[in-house]
């Protein structure tokens, strides 16, 4: 069986985040969606509680395939959320599995960083979302994803919100923004 993971802050989940989820779906059987309680690269940087994350990664990512299921096995962990716990949760679940974690560019140059890392490159395989090839330590193998141009950030999503809500609208899934809305994330 093969899984994908992707995991993150989604404070909120954007379209470059269900782009990514769109362009590899069908190469998997099963494909994990992971809002973090803390990433470690990321202290103290989300704004929406953790239950609102999971309920707009719900509204993003659970319309496009019955392959995927958001999971709160890192919300309800103790923080911060290392990879390689949720490597090791999956594969006591489904020892089997072929796993693959799924990473942005601004993970990728980091990867050598993350808790545990030379544990978890042995139990897994990551696929790069990048605009650039960057540098990384050659024993690193990364599957690029090439032509991947989307500029949009979470936190540039929450900084236009108020300034510009037209513009801002556009960068979400219309239930991520409603969701927003109905629940005044982010001063809206």
């Amino acid at each position: 069986m093969k899984i994908y993971m992707f995991g993150g802050s989604f404070d909120p989940p954007h379209l470059a985040h269900i782009e990514i989820v769109n362009r590899i779906i069908e190469d998997c059987d099963k494909f994990y969606i992971f809002p973090a309680k803390q990433s470690p690269n990321k202290v103290n940087e989300t704004v929406a509680s953790s239950d609102q994350r999971f309920q707009m990664c719900v509204h993003a990512f659970q319309v496009i395939s019955p392959k995927i299921e958001v999971s709160n096995f890192e919300l309800n962990s103790s923080s911060p959320s290392y990879a390689i716990n949720t490597v090791r949760w999956i594969l006591n679940k489904l020892p089997e599995c072929e796993l693959t974690i799924i990473i942005g560019e601004d993970q990728g140059a980091q990867l050598a960083t993350w808790h545990e890392f030379e544990a978890l490159q042995k139990l897994v395989s990551f696929i790069c979302f990048s605009r650039n090839h960057f540098e990384v330590n050659p024993q690193i193998q990364l599957m690029y994803m090439d032509k991947f141009n989307f500029e949009i950030s979470s936190t540039e999503f929450r900084n236009l919100l108020n300034s510009d809500p037209e513009k801002a609208k556009l960068m979400l899934h219309p239930h991520v923004f409603d969701y927003i809305q109905n629940n005044n994330l982010y001063s809206c």
